[in-house]
């Protein structure tokens, strides 16, 4: 696993990924915040997706959510990413990536993936946190 990450970061042209206490690689590709933790013979690849209206303790429009499960499915069939809760119940895009056979190509690849289901999905939640909270109210004499 080790060897895998200094390949990659080696191609990246960067210094060596180091873990931190809770065995988690924290990176940062495109402005994007990515976490690689290796689990037996899994890499689970995530990154938090967070909007204001997330950030402020509201839970998102069961609209939004919609649409974002239905663009899962749209991009399953070519990408491993899927959308999940972490432990707190915040929203998050996840990649479980077996760890047999994967090359330093392969997980840049999946890496690339990840970044532009990212750069999809944040205008939608940024979108969802900047519209009002209001509904029309009829006033009845």
């Amino acid at each position: 696993m080790q060897n895998l990450l200094n390949r990659l970061a080696e191609k990246l042209g960067q210094g060596p990924f180091v873990a931190d206490v809770q065995g988690k690689y924290h990176l940062r590709l495109d402005g994007y915040p990515l976490f690689l933790l290796p689990r037996h013979n899994e890499l689970l690849l995530s990154t938090p997706l967070a909007s204001g209206a997330m950030s402020e303790g509201k839970s998102l429009d069961p609209a939004l959510l919609k649409r974002l499960l239905q663009q899962v499915v749209a991009w399953g069939s070519h990408a491993p990413q899927a959308l999940t809760l972490d432990e707190l119940g915040n929203l998050q895009l996840e990649a479980r990536l077996e760890l047999d056979g994967l090359d330093e190509h392969q997980l840049e690849v999946f890496l690339s993936q990840h970044i532009t289901l990212l750069e999809r999905l944040e205008p939608q939640l940024n979108e969802a946190a900047l519209a009002p909270e209001w509904r029309q109210m009829i006033w009845h004499p």
